[in-house]
Formats: C-alpha cells, sequence, structure tokens
C-alpha cells in the first residue's frame, strides 16, 4: 500500500518564452555551482566506511571508462524547470512539451546517455553525485531552448504521431508509436497557432507525419472512442512486434490537462514516459473496475476499459510467449506507473487503496509487476538517462553479527546457542517499490545525520535499479553497519504472490512460479539481498504457504506477510525459510504513539523469544532513533532492535531451523578479466562463513566456466575445486585461487563458483546463491 497527500494548486502557459530563456540561464549558473561543488568535495558523496557494500571496483571503473568513451567526452543539460511554473505555463502547454521531451529523452539516451533535464529538484540533489560517479570526464554543455535540442538531435527522429486532443488516450498511443519507430508524439492544432508544436514541427520543420490519430477513432468497435485507440495499438504494435511487450507504461493521458488543478504540477506520470519510450514500451490508461463507467470516459459500455486492459494484457503475453520476449530476467511484464488517483478512477464507488489493489490483482493474474510510481510524488525524469549508468555486476553487503557477536550482546546463550526470550524487532523503512519514489524522497532520509544509530532495513525493490541506478550506488556505497538493503513488496517488483499460482483469477494462466524465481534471482544476487520485507497479497486472499515458497530460491532469509489479527502474530518456519509478521505503525511521524504501540505487542507472559516486523512510510533515521529511546523507556530490555538478517538467525534458531550453513562471497578477483580462448585464468574467492557453525577445511571452493547461466555448475567445462586447508569460524573469513582455462571458443560465458561441503552438497541448498560472472573471451 502506498500512502500520499494530495494538494490543490492552480496554474497556465506555453512553449519556447522569454519563461524557457531566463530559466536555461539561471540553469547553466546553477550548474555550474553544483558542479564547482563536486569538484570542492562539498557534495553528498560515497564515503569509505568500512561498512559500506564491497563490489569489484576496478571492473566498475572499466565500465564507466566506456560510458564515458560512449559520450565521446560530452553531454547536453536543458533546463525544463519553467515548466513547473503553474501561472505562466498552463496544462496543455505542460503536457505536450513535457512528453514532447520525454520522448526525444526516449529516443536519444536509448543506448547511451546524451540528454539530460533538469526538471525537478530531485534531479539537481542527484546530480552532483551523478557527475561525479560516471562522468567526471565528460564535460556537460548546456542547450537554452527546445528549439536547440531539437536542432542537435532531429536526424534521430522519423517523423511525428500526431494525436487528437478530443480523444486523450491517443496520447499514450502516440507515445507508444514513438518508442517503436522512433517519432515525436504530438497534439493537432486545428487552430493553427504558429507556436504550437504541430505547427512548429510539421509546418515549420517539415517534419514527416508518420502517423495521423486525429478523427480515427470514434467508438464503433468497442462502443468507447478512447478504448478503440488501445485496441487499434494492439494489433499495430504489440502483435506486430513493434512495441515491447513485458514494458509497459500506466501513466495519465491528455484527459490530465482538463482536471491538472487536482494535484501539484509534479503530481502526475507525464515526465516518466521516457524510459517506456527508450524500452519500445506499451502504453495504458485504463481503469480496472468493471461496474463503474470510468469519469474520463463515463458513457462507455459498463466494464469497457477493463475488458480492454484484459486484451492488452492477453496480447502482450501471446507475443511474448511467441517471440520468446523477456524482460531483463524473468518472462514477466514491467508495468511502470500506477492508478492515477488523484484524477481518475476513485472516490466513485472505490477509493483509492481498493482501486491499488484491484490493479495489483488483476495484474497479477496476467504476469505483471508494478514499479509503483504512485500518487502524488510519481513525478521522475531522466529514467531514460539514468538507466544508461552502468552498476558493479554484484555488491557485498556488510556481515551479519556473528555469533559470538550475538552472545555478547546477550541474545543467544553462550553454551546452549538457545535465543534468549525477548521481543526482538526490526524496522521496514519504505514505501520504496517506485524508481520515481525512490528518485524523490530516498536521498534526503538517507542524508540524516542520525542513519547508523538504530538497525534499519531499508526496503528497496531490486528492479529498480534498471530505471534509477544511481540510487544503489549512492546507498550501497555508503551504508554503516546498521543499514541493511532488503527488499520491499513483493520482491523484484510489487505483485500478489498468490496470483501467480492456479487458479489465477481472472487470467486462468498456468502457474508463474518458475517465471518469478528467475526475475528474481538475479537481482537479489546483484544487490546481496535475502530478506524480503513486506508480501503484499491484497485482494487476492490470504498468503500461503505454497506462495510463500517461491522465495526460499532468493530470499532464503525470510519473508513478511501482512498481519492477519484473527491469527495473532506467529512466526514459523517454511522448509528453513522463516516467515514473520508485520503491522504498520502510524504515519504521522508521532515516534511516542508508534512507540507504546511496539511496546503494547510485547507479551509477558510468553516465556518464548517474540519475533516482529514494523513498517512505516517515508520515516527519517531521527524518527527512528526517537523511536527506539521511547521503546526502551517503555519496556527496557524486553525489546531487542535487530536488522532483518538478525531477526532471521535468531528466529530460525528458536524454531529449531538450520544457522550453519550461511555464506557469502566477497568480491573476486579475476585475471585477465578479459581472458583470449584456451588461456589460463586465475579466480581469486573468498567466502565469509556467515552463519553460526564452523565451515570444514575440507570444504572446497569450485569454479568452472558454462556457456549458460541455466546450466548446472557440474556442467562447467574445466570445474577446478580448491579445498578451504582452514576451518572457518562464524564471521571468518577464507580464501582460495581457482586456476581454470578459458573456453576454447569466444563468446559471453558465465563464470560461476561456490562453496561445496565434504560430501558434495553445494551451499546453495540454503539458499545461498553461487556467484556468477559474465566474462568475454575472445581470440
Amino acid at each position: 500500500m502506498l500512502l500520499c497527500r494530495v494538494h490543490s494548486t492552480s496554474r497556465s502557459h506555453h512553449p519556447s518564452t522569454p519563461v524557457e530563456m531566463n530559466a536555461s540561464l539561471l540553469a547553466h549558473a546553477m550548474l555550474v555551482l553544483l558542479v564547482l561543488l563536486v569538484l570542492l568535495g562539498m557534495s553528498s558523496l560515497m564515503t569509505t566506511d568500512a561498512a559500506a557494500a564491497r563490489f569489484d571496483e576496478a571492473a566498475f571503473q572499466q565500465q564507466v571508462q566506456r560510458l564515458q568513451a560512449a559520450t565521446a567526452g560530452q553531454v547536453f543539460v536543458y533546463d525544463s524547470s519553467w515548466l513547473l511554473n503553474e501561472t505562466a505555463v498552463d496544462p496543455p502547454t505542460y503536457y505536450q512539451t513535457t512528453q514532447l521531451l520525454a520522448a526525444i529523452q526516449g529516443i536519444v539516451n536509448r543506448d547511451q546517455p546524451q540528454l539530460f533535464l533538469n526538471h525537478t529538484p530531485a534531479d539537481a540533489a542527484w546530480f552532483p553525485f551523478i557527475q561525479q560517479t560516471w562522468f567526471k570526464d565528460v564535460q556537460f554543455q548546456t542547450l537554452d531552448t527546445v528549439d536547440d535540442i531539437l536542432d542537435k538531435y532531429m536526424q534521430h527522429f522519423n517523423g511525428t504521431a500526431i494525436y487528437d486532443t478530443n480523444v486523450p488516450s491517443t496520447s499514450l498511443v502516440a507515445a507508444s508509436l514513438a518508442g517503436a519507430y522512433n517519432l515525436l508524439p504530438v497534439a493537432f492544432d486545428p487552430n493553427g497557432d504558429p507556436n504550437s508544436w504541430y505547427s512548429q514541427l510539421v509546418h515549420t520543420r517539415k517534419m514527416r507525419v508518420a502517423y495521423n490519430l486525429t478523427g480515427k477513432f470514434d467508438g464503433r468497435v468497442t462502443g468507447s472512442s478512447k478504448c478503440d485507440a488501445y485496441m487499434w495499438a494492439i494489433d499495430e504494435l504489440i502483435r506486430t512486434g513493434a512495441c515491447t511487450p513485458h514494458v509497459h507504461g500506466y501513466m495519465i493521458d491528455y484527459f490530465w490537462t482538463g482536471v491538472a488543478s487536482k494535484a501539484p504540477r509534479l503530481g502526475n506520470t507525464i515526465p516518466n514516459q521516457d524510459y517506456v519510450i527508450a524500452r519500445r514500451g506499451f502504453f495504458w490508461d485504463l481503469d480496472v473496475w468493471q461496474d463503474q463507467a470510468p469519469n474520463d470516459d463515463p458513457h462507455q459500455p459498463l466494464g469497457t476499459d477493463y475488458h480492454t486492459l484484459v486484451a492488452i494484457m492477453n496480447a502482450s503475453n501471446a507475443q511474448m510467449t511467441a517471440t520468446q520476449s523477456k524482460d531483463e530476467h524473468g518472462h514477466m511484464i514491467h508495468v511502470v506507473g500506477f492508478v492515477p488517483w488523484a484524477f481518475k478512477y476513485v472516490n466513485e464507488k472505490h477509493q483509492g487503496v481498493a482501486t491499488e489493489w484491484k490493479m495489483v490483482q488483476v495484474l497479477s493474474a496476467y504476469n505483471a509487476f508494478v514499479d509503483a510510481d504512485a500518487c502524488c510524488i510519481e513525478a521522475m525524469a531522466n529514467a531514460a538517462f539514468y538507466s544508461t549508468l552502468p552498476l558493479p555486476s554484484r555488491f557485498v553487503q556488510q556481515p551479519p553479527l556473528s555469533l559470538p557477536q550475538l552472545q555478547s550482546k546477550g541474545y543467544v546463550q553462550a553454551k546452549t546457542r538457545a535465543v534468549v526470550p525477548r521481543m526482538y524487532i526490526s524496522f521496514y523503512v519504505g514505501d520504496y517499490d517506485s524508481a520515481a519514489w525512490v528518485y524523490n524522497e530516498l536521498k534526503a532520509r538517507w542524508d540524516d545525520g542520525n542513519r547508523g544509530s538504530v538497525p534499519l532495513g531499508w526496503a528497496v525493490d531490486a528492479e529498480l535499479s534498471w530505471r534509477f541506478p544511481p540510487a544503489f550506488m549512492y546507498a550501497l556505497g555508503s551504508t554503516t553497519a546498521s543499514d541493511r538493503l532488503i527488499s520491499g513488496d513483493s520482491g523484484a517488483g510489487y505483485l500478489n504472490p498468490t496470483q501467480l499460482l492456479p487458479p489465477r483469477s481472472p487470467s486462468s494462466y498456468p502457474s508463474a512460479n518458475a517465471s518469478w524465481i528467475a526475475h528474481n534471482i538475479p537481482l537479489f544476487r546483484q544487490f546481496d539481498m535475502r530478506f524480503t520485507g513486506f508480501l503484499i497479497n491484497g485482494d487476492a486472499g490470504a498468503m500461503t504457504p505454497e506462495a510463500e515458497r517461491m522465495y526460499a530460491p532468493f530470499s532464503a532469509l525470510g519473508v513478511v506477510d501482512e498481519l492477519n489479527p484473527a491469527q495473532g502474530a506467529p512466526t514459523r518456519l517454511n522448509g528453513n525459510m522463516p516467515v514473520f509478521s508485520q503491522q504498520d505503525l502510524p504515519s504521522d511521524g508521532n515516534a511516542t504513539r508508534a512507540a507504546s504501540i511496539i511496546a503494547g505487542r510485547y507479551n509477558a507472559s510468553n516465556p518464548n523469544p517474540q519475533f516482529f516486523v514494523w513498517r512505516n512510510v517515508l520515516q527519517t533515521p531521527t524518527y527512528y532513533k526517537q523511536l527506539v529511546q521511547e521503546v526502551r523507556a517503555l519496556a527496557g530490555d524486553n525489546v531487542a532492535v535487530v536488522d532483518p538478517h538478525v531477526l532471521s538467525a535468531l528466529a530460525r534458531a528458536h524454531l529449531g531451523g538450520d544457522t550453519d550453513h550461511q555464506v557469502s562471497y566477497e568480491p573476486e578477483i579475476i585475471a585477465p578479466l578479459y581472458p583470449v580462448v584456451s588461456a589460463p585464468v586465475t579466480v581469486n574467492m573468498t567466502v565469509r562463513n556467515d552463519g553460526w557453525g564452523d565451515i570444514s577445511p575440507h570444504a572446497t571452493l569450485c569454479a568452472g566456466f558454462r556457456s549458460s547461466s541455466s546450466l548446472p555448475l557440474s556442467s562447467a567445462s574445466d570445474l577446478t575445486c580448491v579445498p578451504l586447508g582452514v576451518t572457518v569460524g562464524s564471521g571468518e573469513r577464507a580464501s582460495a585461487a581457482a586456476h581454470l582455462r578459458a573456453p576454447g571458443a569466444s563468446g559471453t560465458y558465465v563464470l560461476e563458483y561456490q562453496l561445496v561441503l565434504p560430501d558434495g552438497r553445494g551451499l546453495d541448498e540454503w539458499g545461498n546463491p553461487p556467484v556468477q560472472v559474465e566474462v568475454q573471451v575472445g581470440w
């Protein structure tokens, strides 16, 4: 569930004006100042804290050098923040200009970063870190007007897609056409205004009209001109393969221009279109309810929006099956956006959260997860630009408390390894299940001076790295010993887990559990996530053990279900994976009230350890520090605050699960990094014992090359196992070097390794993912 506050304001404006020109001069000055701040070391950049996540710095810097080479040493910047002036810029101008800029960005930033917009305050906040991390040797040059942008990049465009403002859905069909065919979406101007984008692009610049959607849709197919446009687009773009079927944009259409005053200027998803256009995705804006006519199309037959959405989903799944098209890691549909509940579809028969839950319930049944850019901080510019920024292939987060450390803190008895009775709690720090929310909200909270004072589980969904990788580099590069990045709802994407399993109403599709697992494993592995802090099942019914078990291959340290008041808050094992319950804290920031709720949960008559996860939304570390102080004042030592990984170990130990077989693999060194065929390759590996028992000196680190990550390690062409040679205690490390030979043919291979016990079992049997490194082998 996502929470927001909607504010009403007024607005009004248009393209190239003195407002734009003056703003661009100011932007240039601001940009120079920002760069100077970076060079002077005044910005908040990655620290060298020993607790920060580790990664292969040399390999990452090679990625950065390749990125800089691709830019030819320059990136262009345009200040579009003048569009946020609600007095000077009217809603039609905002929509048309912002969408035009988003399309330009999506096209020119598709393969490499070329054009950056200073659109929102978040862009300015993140810019110094981005410049310092990825663009140290790149010049940022300003473009002063939209015309300058068009002059610079005109060769990238194949024409225009003209949409009909009388049929607002055509604005999104035009956006889909833009991504598919490198077109610019342009609103038709029947009045011939020389300043309109239609006049400037079609008449003045003589751009080709590749598609003209004006007057094309009249409702004769579905009874709704709105939905007729989408039905045409299904045939034109999805079934032909012109659009990518596994990337969708649920973003508001041109209807917004008539209701814009219902939310602040940045309370919409118009600038967010760039990423979906860059991925050649498919846009839609439809009501999920069948028992009401949507307020943007009140005369359509009941359920027409819903049935159109189902048609889009069925066509997308069919195309994915026919072409074996997949998202980055699995056979799932990435839906970017959210119910535009400030403007549409709610407060008639159904409220906002009910509509959200219905949307997710339906989309989950059709193999889709949501990147939830929700009201009313959903605006995000530059995602296409950000998505080109490389990240390390994997991070290694700081170790959990070792058994001796747990014993010294009084959590575990020294002789028996029994968990000392008290209530152990972890905090779920959310809601970062949306790239837009991370972009707009995370940095200020991460920079809070009290971060590190109490253990926190920062719930940042891993797939958000596709749209906003800077947040992951920033956070994982500066964690303290008290920070743990975990997954939020519901894994690498927001969906209802039980809707991936039969009967899957309303789709009746076969099980998608294998696809969901395949989607999550590489993302959890990259960011060293092993704990999912919130499984939202919404209106799909109670969570089931079968649905929970889908998470064991990638979230072995635990999952957290919604609290069922009828069941209380039992903590249990599903296999060897702990399953916790979660309760929301008041979102008003009142730490005193929250502390009384937490202290009241402690059951003094229960002689056993108690475990719980508490969730709050958009709170600061200062809030959590005060909260912990007040909990301690009320409950003393009866309550202990721990990070989610420690909570998992304690719960697993108390419930009789295995606590011994937990390891992490620290960044390896591969030499040479780019071997030639059949050449010797050395892999230096380090295993860290995160479990409670000793690792035998006879355990081995086994490594080898494979042609595909889907094949078992035993299929490796040159499998080499090296014994550790030493006993590795809890919290200790051991290293070994494997000497391999590169494959005999050039190409892309997977180098994989993991720890294998003397009895031949790999540690992946206990949820420890093997390391997989993509290696290019040349001649």
